[in-house]
């Protein structure tokens, strides 16, 4: 009996410090997974050159999108187009935009005559001629005058007062369908123009829009 005592005492001693040491381990591995881990040197330079790099492409976009902002610009668009005059564009544009923006080539356009490809330039004058007409030799491929601020109004083909119909005569510089029918019926009741200067008989054309429209005009 006192042996059996004896063993059971001894039995509970070793499961007490059994379950220390268990504690015991416990305790240390909380520490070690409480403890900041090292940095390693290279993941460190990996991270910065990656910034960098993300930090020059940042700079780069940036000034790639300040070199890429359009400029807006104004040509003339003038000849056989639905809507001819002034049209806003920019440097990416060509001479086929301006066209569009013109209403598109009237009926009588002959196109073929035009580089429809050549990027647009400020204060440009686009032609474009009617079939059977020659553009002048001194007007370029996109039927305007070589060079930006050129007007290309003493490049203009002639529109002759007696013969032009409504869509010619809005050829002119300022003349619209309205105007151009008062030169029709002025010249259904009085006949012939005998001179330019006559054009001022015309309701809407005084001095100074004769002067404008004199290269421009033939009898």
């Amino acid at each position: 009996m006192e042996r059996l005592k004896e063993l059971l005492e001894n039995t509970s001693r070793e499961i007490w410090i059994i379950i220390g040491l268990v504690l015991a381990l416990i305790g240390a591995a909380f520490l070690l997974l409480r403890q900041p881990q090292p940095v390693n040197d290279t993941t460190m330079m990996a991270e910065t050159v990656t910034a960098s790099s993300q930090s020059m492409q940042m700079t780069e976009n940036g000034q790639t999108a300040t070199t890429s902002v359009t400029t807006t610009m104004y040509v003339d668009v003038k000849g056989a187009v639905k809507q001819p005059g002034l049209k806003k564009v920019d440097q990416t544009m060509r001479v086929i935009d301006a066209v569009q923006l013109a209403g598109g080539f009237a009926g009588n356009a002959d196109e073929k005559q035009v580089n429809l490809a050549q990027r647009l330039v400020d204060q440009q004058v686009v032609y474009i001629p009617k079939r059977g007409e020659k553009v002048d030799a001194a007007m370029n491929q996109a039927g305007a005058p070589a060079g930006p601020g050129a007007t290309g109004t003493s490049q203009t083909p002639q529109v002759n007062l007696n013969t032009a119909d409504v869509t010619e005569l809005q050829q002119l510089d300022g003349v619209g369908e309205k105007k151009a029918a008062k030169i029709i019926e002025y010249r259904e009741a009085h006949g012939q123009f005998q001179s330019i200067e006559e054009l001022k008989e015309v309701s809407g054309f005084g001095d100074k829009t004769l002067e404008r429209l004199r290269p421009q005009l033939a009898v």
